[in-house]
C-alpha cells in the first residue's frame, strides 16, 4: 500500500498521541488566504451514502444477457412482456403472468403469479400477490422450454471455499526457480470463480463482513481479495451469483463554500496518482497546532486502508496541513501539523474533481 508523504516529520519522529513540535517553528500565523478559482466538485453532491462497492467490474450474471423484451408480439392473443433464455416467453392476464413456449403453447397459465423473473441462469422465481404473503415458487428450465418445480435454492456459506495451489515459478536470469501460491475461491470445488476473467489467481483472499467494508449492499458473502497491491471484493447473492468490485484504497471527503461531501477512491492507478501528486507538494517541518479560522474550506484525505498504518491528513485552504497516524501493532501512532504552499489545497480539490469523478460516472 503507497504511504501519502506530502505531510513529512523530518525533525524526526515522535511517538503518542501528543501533537508534536520542532525546535524551530513556523509562525502559527494563517497568510491572507488568495487562491485560484476553485469550486466544490458537482458529482459529490449525488453521493448521499458513501459505499465502498460502487465499482463493479464484472457481474457473473447480467440479466440482460439472458432476457429481452418483447418488442412485436409473437403470438395472437398474448400480451407477452419478455423472452427469456430463447426459449420462454412471459405473458401477462391482468395482473397475473404465465409462461409460453416458443411455439405459443401455455406452459403455465397466468391465473396465480403476479411476477416471474430469473434469478440465476435455468432458474426461475415465481411470486404470488405479495398481500398474501406467501414463499415463493422456483421452476428450473432447459433449452427447449421443459419446466420442473424444485426446492427453493439453500445459500450455504459453506459451498464456498478458499483453495490453495502451489505453481512452478521458472528460473529467470540469474534468479533460481521456485513455487509460489496462488488462491481462488470454489463454489462447491466444481467452479472457480472468476475462471475466463483476468480475475482470479489472488495472492490472498479473506471473508469480511458488509461492516468491515462499510456497505449497504445486501449480499450473503463478501470476500476481500488482493493481487499485488490490487483489491477487489468477490460478493455472493443468495443464488450464488457473484458480482466483482474495486477496492477501497482511501476516503476523499470535503468542504468547500456551502458545499460538503465525501467519497472513497476505487481505482488503484487513481491512488497511485494522488501519491505522486502530495509528494509533489514537498516536505515541512512539524509544528504546533495553529491558531486559525475554523470555518476555512478543507480537504481530508484517509490512506492506508488494509494496512497498519492509517493515515489521516488534513489540508486547510491557507496550507496548514494535519497528519494523523493511527498505528496499529508495530506502528506508532504520530500526529503533527505542517504547512504547505497554498496551492497545495487547490491542486487536490481540483483533481478530486477532474479524476474522481470519473470513477463514478463510469
Amino acid at each position: 500500500m503507497l504511504p501519502l508523504v506530502g505531510c513529512t516529520d523530518k525533525e524526526g519522529n515522535s511517538s503518542g498521541s501528543d501533537t508534536a513540535s520542532s525546535n524551530k517553528e513556523p509562525k502559527a500565523v494563517a497568510d491572507k488566504v488568495e487562491l485560484k478559482d476553485y469550486k466544490f466538485p458537482e458529482f459529490l453532491k449525488d453521493i448521499k451514502q458513501p459505499d465502498s462497492l460502487s465499482s463493479p467490474v464484472y457481474v457473473s450474471f447480467a440479466l440482460s444477457e439472458y432476457v429481452s423484451e418483447v418488442i412485436e408480439q409473437p403470438f395472437k392473443g398474448y400480451e407477452c412482456s419478455e423472452m427469456i433464455g430463447n426459449s420462454l416467453y412471459v405473458y401477462s392476464k391482468g395482473k397475473f403472468k404465465g409462461l409460453l413456449g416458443t411455439n405459443g403453447k401455455v406452459l403455465l397459465k397466468a391465473d396465480i403469479y403476479t411476477e416471474i423473473t430469473l434469478c440465476r441462469p435455468g432458474t426461475l422465481m415465481l411470486s404470488k400477490d405479495k398481500e398474501l404473503n406467501t414463499p415463493d415458487e422456483y421452476l428450473s428450465f432447459d433449452e427447449f422450454g421443459n419446466l420442473s418445480k424444485i426446492d427453493p435454492p439453500e445459500f450455504k456459506a459453506d459451498s464456498i471455499s478458499i483453495e490453495e495451489e502451489k505453481r512452478i515459478k521458472p528460473a529467470s536470469g540469474d534468479e533460481d526457480g521456485g513455487y509460489y501460491k496462488v488462491y481462488n475461491l470454489a463454489l462447491d470445488e466444481s467452479q472457480t470463480i472468476g475462471e475466463g476473467t483476468s480475475y482470479l489467481d489472488w495472492d490472498k483472499i479473506e471473508s469480511v463482513s458488509a461492516q468491515a467494508i462499510n456497505t449497504s449492499r445486501p449480499f450473503n458473502a463478501y470476500y476481500r481479495v488482493q493481487k499485488g497491491e490490487e483489491i477487489y471484493y468477490i460478493c455472493f447473492d443468495r443464488f450464488y451469483n457473484y458480482t466483482i468490485y474495486n477496492g477501497a484504497y482511501g476516503f476523499i471527503r470535503m468542504k468547500v463554500g456551502e458545499g460538503y461531501g465525501g467519497c472513497y477512491i476505487l481505482d488503484h492507478d487513481d491512488y497511485s496518482e494522488l501519491n505522486k501528486l502530495v509528494e509533489s507538494f514537498g516536505e515541512s517541518g512539524i509544528m504546533k497546532s495553529p491558531s486559525k479560522d475554523t470555518g476555512l474550506d478543507y480537504v481530508q484525505i484517509e490512506t492506508g486502508y488494509g494496512t497498519d498504518d492509517l493515515v489521516t491528513m488534513t489540508i486547510s485552504a491557507d496550507g496548514y496541513c494535519f497528519v494523523d497516524h493511527s498505528g496499529n501493532g508495530e506502528q506508532q501512532a504520530k500526529k503533527y501539523f505542517t504547512i504547505l504552499d497554498k496551492e497545495s489545497f487547490v491542486s487536490i480539490v481540483m483533481w478530486v474533481d477532474q479524476v474522481l469523478s470519473e470513477e463514478y460516472e463510469k
